[in-house]
């Protein structure tokens, strides 16, 4: 969901000038044409409103499902089936592939970060 509306500068000013006038928020917000929330948002800390980052891409997972994989990974990593079928695949990889894909991470980063961070050729 995207941000809502903020308040510009001569906004805030209108709103620094009715506050100190002792208006009602209500009778702020329909002079300005505004939402109480926003209002009360900018009247609560003038100085810091309009700053916030967004806090980057909504998660895949909720915060109980992480917490359930986190539990579930350690006790299927101490289990002898699955360190046995762990050391039987990484047998069967050949050395030279291993060195292959070291040798291309310079190019996979380089990729990534042109693509900030989105889907590369690899």
């Amino acid at each position: 969901m995207g941000r809502g509306k903020t308040f510009t500068i001569p906004e805030r000013a209108h709103v620094d000038l009715m506050v100190h006038l002792n208006m009602s928020i209500s009778l702020m917000s329909a002079r300005i044409h505004c939402s109480l929330t926003i209002n009360d948002c900018y009247m609560s800390d003038p100085v810091a409103y309009g700053t916030s980052k967004s806090t980057g891409r909504a998660r895949k997972l909720k915060q109980r499902d992480e917490r359930n994989v986190a539990r579930a990974v350690p006790n299927t990593m101490k289990s002898a089936k699955y360190v046995d079928a762990v050391k039987t695949e990484w047998s069967k990889i050949h050395p030279s592939y291993l060195e292959n894909l070291s040798n291309s991470m310079p190019n996979r980063i380089f990729q990534v970060i042109q693509k900030n961070g989105g889907v590369t050729s690899y």
